[in-house]
């Protein structure tokens, strides 16, 4: 049934897979089909797969996927093509592109004078958040902004 309606889902117009369906769909499956089997692995493996296609693999479906299939499951699906960043092994920008961090624009000097920088934060085959330049100046500015707004509101800064 879980399975049905996710597939409906990514047929539907208005009601588009997201990353939390995804990990409750693991969580059924673990949950539901028998732990260490032969048929419970190729279905968490399959989802994955899927989750990883859509763009929407996030730190709990990472923990989740994990923590339910065999190492070497986890090895094959997510550790082996992993690039490196500063040294350390994280998921491809493919992985995490549909999870929904906006591009920030910025006037530059390429063809349209506007320059788009990613603000996707960088997560390791671990699950842990790996610190980039560009997410933690973007975390900044919105506290700076938020702190700005209450100023103006006349709340405390």
């Amino acid at each position: 049934l879980a399975i049905s309606t996710v597939q409906h889902m990514k047929k539907s117009e208005s009601h588009r897979p997201n990353a939390k369906s995804y990990l409750l769909l693991l969580q059924c499956c673990a949950n539901l089909l028998p732990s260490g089997s032969v048929e419970c692995e190729k279905a968490l493996s399959s989802i994955f797969r899927s989750c990883r296609k859509d763009g929407l693999v996030n730190r709990q479906v990472l923990k989740q996927f994990q923590s339910t299939v065999s190492t070497e499951a986890y090895h094959r699906e997510v550790v082996r093509d992993a690039p490196t960043y500063d040294g350390i092994k994280s998921l491809p920008e493919t992985w995490t592109r549909g999870l929904g961090y906006r591009p920030r624009t910025r006037s530059g000097t390429d063809g349209d004078g506007m320059v788009t920088e990613k603000r996707n934060p960088i997560i390791s085959v671990g699950g842990e958040v790996i610190g980039s330049t560009a997410y933690n100046d973007h975390r900044m500015r919105r506290r700076w902004e938020k702190k700005n707004q209450k100023v103006l509101q006349g709340g405390r800064s």
